[in-house]
C-alpha cells in the first residue's frame, strides 16, 4: 500500500474510528518513524526507554484522535503530534525521576502552548528528514537502479565523469538522470509535506 497517496484529511478521518485496524496500521507506518526521530534527539530519554515513549505517544493519539477536530487554519497535524511527543517524553522522564511536573493527561491548554523554539526546530528538521526518506522510498520504484545510483553518487559529491565511468553511462546521461530524479524527488517531497503534515 502506498501510504503517501491518502490525504491527511482522509487518514485523519479514518483513524477517528479507533478500531479501523488498516487505517491505524497506515498511520503508524507513516508517523511512527517521525515520532522515533524526535524522541531519539531528546537527551533525557534513554535508548532503552524510546520504545515505551513511542507506544505511549501512539496510545495518546489513539485516545485523542476520535475527538480530534483537524482545523488547518489553527495549525498542522504534525505540530499537534510533535507537542504530544515532546510532552509525553517529558512526562515519561519526570515519572521515571519520581518528580512529574506535568498532569497525567494532555489538556487543550497545554497543546495550544506549542513547543519551545529549540524543540520546534528539532521537530521541523526531523520532519524534513522523514518526508525526504519517505519520498525517496515512494519514487525509487519508478527508476532503474542505474538511474538511482547515478543520482546518489552525484549527490554524495562524486564527479560526473567518474560516475559515468563506474556505471557505464555517458556523462550527459548521468546529469540527465540526476535532473529527472531530483525533479521527481522534489515533487514527491512537496506532495508529502502538503498532504501528510
Amino acid at each position: 500500500m502506498n501510504q503517501a497517496r491518502n490525504t491527511r484529511q482522509t487518514l485523519l478521518l479514518k483513524i477517528r474510528d479507533q478500531y479501523n485496524d488498516a487505517a491505524w496500521e497506515e498511520f503508524i507506518a507513516f508517523y511512527r518513524p517521525y515520532v522515533y526521530r524526535v524522541i531519539q534527539n531528546l537527551e533525557q530519554i534513554k535508548f532503552e526507554d524510546r520504545e515505551d515513549v513511542i507506544q505511549e505517544v501512539i496510545l495518546i493519539a489513539w485516545k485523542k484522535l476520535p475527538d480530534f477536530d483537524y482545523q488547518p487554519q489553527k495549525g498542522r497535524f504534525r505540530s499537534w503530534l510533535s507537542v504530544i511527543t515532546h510532552r509525553t517524553a517529558n512526562n515519561y522522564y519526570h515519572k521515571s525521576k519520581k518528580a512529574s511536573v506535568f498532569k497525567s493527561h494532555l489538556e487543550a491548554e497545554e497543546l495550544e502552548k506549542g513547543l519551545p523554539p529549540e524543540i520546534e526546530k528539532l521537530c521541523q528538521q526531523e520532519w524534513e528528514k522523514h518526508v525526504s526518506e519517505a519520498a525517496w522510498t515512494n519514487i525509487s520504484d519508478k527508476f532503474e537502479v542505474k538511474v538511482l545510483q547515478a543520482f546518489q553518487k552525484l549527490a554524495s559529491g562524486e564527479k560526473g565523469e567518474q560516475v559515468a565511468l563506474e556505471l557505464g553511462l555517458s556523462r550527459n546521461s548521468v546529469y540527465v538522470y540526476k535532473k529527472r530524479v531530483m525533479a521527481a524527488l522534489q515533487k514527491e517531497i512537496a506532495y508529502l509535506d502538503e498532504e501528510l503534515r
